[in-house]
């Protein structure tokens, strides 16, 4: 009989039992955490990811993502295609979107602002017939305004895009001017980056999409854009943040909509400019 075998066979009992112990010494591996990507509209982006982020601190176990834009129709159609759970959006669902199954929670009403670059003092409102002759290029200097002098740099939005839909419909003539002689946004955050970087610029967009800026919002018509005179109707112009999806919902996407009528939540709104709704809970 071989004497070496009952070593070998006792080397190896040793080693396993050593790599037994080990294994029940290390710490488990945690599981890895639910990911829910939320693509759709610049207008809410950044709302989105502070939303996501309280959320996360909370629920470790969940990863939110709030991509780049790719706008409300976009954000819906990534949902449609199967590869998003949730959308966000700044217009109503249309007719033809709810046929095919769509849900949307509205979470908030978002003001819809002319805004300034800050080296543009002295102007605080506007009246619709001001911002008409400023985007037309009747009026060119901001000194014929109250400002300084020194040019006026417009930056458009084409449509369809929800702010200027809303501007299209409350200023006559606005619908008609175009882009012309104007710089153009293909996004919200592109549009308050333009806005923001060249002196003299002027701008519209959501008030929630400006928060992070130091941009100045103006006030239409001696009103300012603010959360209140949105609830007291005094202010008319916004959009609807919702977050838009086709049943059954993940729990974790659920939840998340479930948290946006949380007390934190709504601060967290109305410290971006809107005007929180009561969220309805959605059903897994």
């Amino acid at each position: 009989m071989n004497a070496k075998a009952p070593r070998a066979a006792r080397a190896l009992a040793v080693l396993a039992a050593a790599l037994l112990l080990l294994c029940l010494a290390l710490p488990a591996r945690a599981a890895a955490p639910v990911v829910l990507a939320i693509p759709g509209t610049g207008d809410s982006e950044e709302l989105l990811r502070t939303l996501a982020a309280r959320h996360m601190r909370e629920n470790p176990d969940v990863r939110i993502e709030a991509p780049d834009s790719i706008g409300s129709t976009g954000g819906i159609k990534a949902v449609l295609a199967g590869k998003a759970e949730l959308a966000r959006t700044a217009r109503p669902l249309r007719d033809e979107e709810k046929a095919q199954g769509l849900v949307e929670v509205v979470f908030a009403k978002a003001p819809v602002l002319f805004a300034v670059n800050p080296s543009v003092t002295g102007v605080e409102s506007l009246t619709k017939a001001q911002a008409l002759d400023v985007f037309s290029g009747k009026l060119t200097d901001w000194a014929t305004l109250g400002g300084p002098a020194g040019p006026i740099r417009k930056i458009c939005r084409e449509t369809p895009e929800t702010s200027r839909e809303v501007l299209n419909a409350a200023i006559p003539g606005f619908e008609a001017l175009g882009c012309v002689d104007q710089a153009v946004a293909y996004s919200t955050p592109e549009a308050v980056s333009l806005a923001a970087g060249h002196a003299g610029a002027i701008g519209y967009f959501s008030r929630p999409a400006m928060a992070a800026s130091q941009l100045k919002p103006l006030a239409l018509d001696g009103i300012a854009p603010t959360p209140e005179n949105v609830s007291r109707g005094t202010y008319t112009l916004f959009i609807p943040f919702a977050l838009v999806y086709k049943p059954p919902l993940s729990p974790a996407a659920a939840d998340f909509l479930a948290a946006l009528g949380l007390p934190d939540a709504r601060t967290a709104m109305a410290n971006y400019g809107c005007l929180p709704l009561p969220v309805k809970a959605a059903t897994p």
